[in-house]
């Protein structure tokens, strides 16, 4: 008997899910190995782009598929702007804050893309929202540093916040470019975004150890690569509730690492404010998703 139509959906949302937390897991390594190795934001820029932009061009030609033509060029030397900004200044926060603050700073991206899509898309804003808003703040509020203690950490978080506010603006120029495919979209990222990386190439830091090279190809290889590219499909199919619940398991499994590996106090504010982050952007997805 042939089965429903629902049933290979579900089967198919599945292995949608299992992709998008793979994708999640290879890119929580991402804030722990920037903070690891010497090279500077410039460097690991221009080598994750590097290999990111060759691997899609390559994948690109076995399908036989032109990623760069007229229609496309405005929309993926936009993508590459903002993308290349978005990267350039969460690598410097967490440079010069610690990998948890540089998480939590980025995950306030649900919020701005909240109220964008508000004022770019006229999405009525519900009570429901603005409580997320003030409770995301809340989170914020504790999490940040005391600027008297250590005013760099204070700095780098400000700059991850930010950072966050760029990431944010990828999903919407993705949904008013609908028309490019994913190869496109990750190529508008990886290939364009070097080509603003690449000006300030002189600014790299370049006399690297073999285990700073090491880190470098696994940043450009595991985490841009393929978790990346595996995060534009699954984003594209599966629904929104579904992605940006799944996508804030990158902030403990983050945090879990640098504790492990960096030995990084996570006190209660700590905790306490990247669960409100969480919490709100989590409570505004699966509420939007009860009502429609």
């Amino acid at each position: 008997m042939k089965q429903p139509i629902f049933v290979n959906e579900s089967k198919s949302n599945t292995q949608l899910i299992l992709l998008a937390l793979l994708s999640i897991f290879l890119m929580s390594f991402v804030p722990v190995l920037v903070k690891g190795i010497a090279a500077n934001e410039i460097t690991i820029g221009i080598v994750r782009l590097a290999i990111g932009a060759l691997g899609i061009a390559f994948i690109a030609k076995g399908k036989k598929q032109a990623l760069v033509t007229r229609d496309t060029v405005w929309w993926m030397l936009l993508l590459g702007a903002v993308f290349s900004a978005h990267w350039y200044t969460y690598f410097k926060s967490l440079k010069m804050s610690t990998v948890s603050l540089g998480a939590i700073g980025v995950s306030t991206f649900g919020v701005y893309l909240l109220l964008m899509n508000w004022v770019f898309f006229k999405e009525k804003l519900k009570s429901v929202d603005l409580i997320a808003v003030f409770v995301a703040f809340a989170g914020v509020m504790l999490v940040t540093p005391d600027d008297g203690i250590n005013p760099e950490h204070f700095d780098g978080f400000l700059l991850a916040m930010f950072s966050g506010f760029l990431y944010a603006c990828l999903p919407i120029i993705n949904r008013k470019g609908n028309h490019l495919s994913t190869e496109q979209k990750a190529f508008g990222q990886f290939g364009f975004g070097l080509l603003f990386f690449i000006w300030f190439a002189p600014l790299g830091n370049w006399e690297l150890t073999g285990m700073d090279w090491g880190g470098l190809v696994i940043l450009g290889i595991v985490c841009t690569l393929i978790a990346h590219t595996l995060w534009i499909k699954v984003s594209s199919e599966l629904p929104n509730s579904i992605t940006a619940t799944v996508y804030y398991f990158y902030i403990p499994i983050a945090m879990l690492l640098s504790f492990l590996l960096f030995d990084e106090e996570l006190g209660w504010e700590k905790l306490t404010g990247a669960g409100l982050i969480i919490s709100a952007n989590i409570m505004v997805v699966l509420l939007h998703k009860r009502a429609k």
